[in-house]
């Protein structure tokens, strides 16, 4: 070969790269593989190299352009709402994720693999589906926000909700985000609260009876979902401060005196299906009055059907009961059922308020 065409290996690994990033731009995985691998068998060090040539270029670029080519700059950059910021980052960027503010002896962010970004980001969302700190962490930068957007993130999400019916992200403009923030479901990094208030009066007075004591009752009902199904109602005369942190966990740590209904739930629609359970115990010798057997328990079931709607134009925050019913066995083992009347919404709507502690435990999605 001729001594005048010869060229180092390292500079033929670079062409070898950046042709194989152009073919995965393109979906063209399996020719994007073969060019890196080549690249790679010609220079280890390749995709490293051609990062700090892009970083060395664009620190350049920044430090030598006047005003005008900043304008200009400031041109070419400006934003076109008619384009998707998605594909809009994704065309500035390039292949590379973030770039460091100065050079560092250790490894930085931005060294990392989009692959194991994503796993990182998956801890983020965690089981809880904590999905608003996933859009916090895409404020962050734009290579933060294009891992942010990646449509695995969010269709993972949406299929532990409706693991059957994932095919109607076409009415979604094909979007899984869009599709979770506007399908109805119910969120689980808070919990929903019903205030219950009324009057009652108290014992009436031999002497007056015109001026009787009138008490004002408060108590509070809580609804905590989980990811997997489950539901835990919680009724108490406490302050949600002192009852909330207690649900964080799916092995609630509530007991005596609060009352606690474990159940599960099923979405069909805009309708919520929640299934409660009271177990009380009977006392010694009672099952024998009522001819139950030795370790049998009196249980309670209660059915509530919740309509899932906006509250102050924020999705999925208000749950309104439109049946509700109560299963039981009375004093002579009979199974009754107790239907309420809803037509005049006697029962204030749940309203969901986000509990920070419950983003806490890191569990992958």
């Amino acid at each position: 070969m001729d001594a005048t065409t010869s060229t180092c290996p390292e500079d033929d690994a670079k062409p070898l790269f950046r042709k194989g990033v152009d073919y995965e731009r393109e979906g063209l995985h399996y020719e994007a593989m073969r060019c890196y691998k080549r690249a790679l068998k010609l220079d280890p060090n390749v995709e490293k190299n051609i990062a700090d040539e892009d970083l060395v270029s664009r620190f350049s670029s920044m430090d030598t352009t006047g005003d005008e080519n900043t304008v200009s700059d400031e041109c070419e950059d400006e934003y076109d709402n008619k384009e998707d910021l998605f594909l809009r980052f994704q065309r500035i960027m390039g292949p590379q994720i973030c770039f460091p503010e100065c050079t560092q002896s250790t490894t930085h962010f931005s060294d990392l693999p989009f692959e194991l970004v994503l796993y990182i980001f998956r801890f983020v969302v965690s089981y809880n589906l904590d999905l608003r700190m996933l859009e916090q962490c895409a404020a962050v930068c734009r290579g933060w926000y294009l891992c942010a957007r990646d449509p695995e993130l969010w269709r993972r999400a949406c299929s532990k909700f409706w693991p059957s019916n994932v095919k109607d992200i076409v009415q979604y403009n094909g979007s899984w985000r869009q599709m979770f923030i506007e399908r109805p479901s119910v969120l689980t990094i808070g919990c929903y609260i019903s205030k219950i208030s009324y009057v009652r009066r108290g014992e009436e007075s031999f002497v007056d009876n015109s001026n009787g004591r009138s008490f004002n009752v408060v108590y509070y009902r809580y609804l905590r979902f989980y990811s997997d199904g489950r539901v835990v109602k919680v009724q108490s005369d406490d302050h949600p401060s002192k009852v909330v942190p207690k649900l964080q966990t799916r092995e609630s740590r509530i007991r005596a005196p609060y009352k606690v209904y474990p159940g599960h739930y099923r979405l069909s629609g805009k309708q919520l299906f929640v299934t409660l359970y009271s177990e009380v115990e009977l006392p010694r010798g009672f099952h024998r009055q009522l001819g139950l057997d030795k370790n049998n328990q009196r249980k309670t079931t209660f059915n509530m059907v919740l309509e899932i709607s906006k509250y102050k134009s924020k999705h999925n925050w208000k749950l309104r009961c439109t049946d509700y019913e109560i299963i039981y066995k009375n004093s002579v083992n009979k199974v009754m059922v107790t239907k309420y009347d809803l037509s005049n919404n006697r029962l204030p709507p749940f309203i969901f308020s986000r509990v920070k502690c419950y983003g806490d435990e890191l569990h992958v999605l």
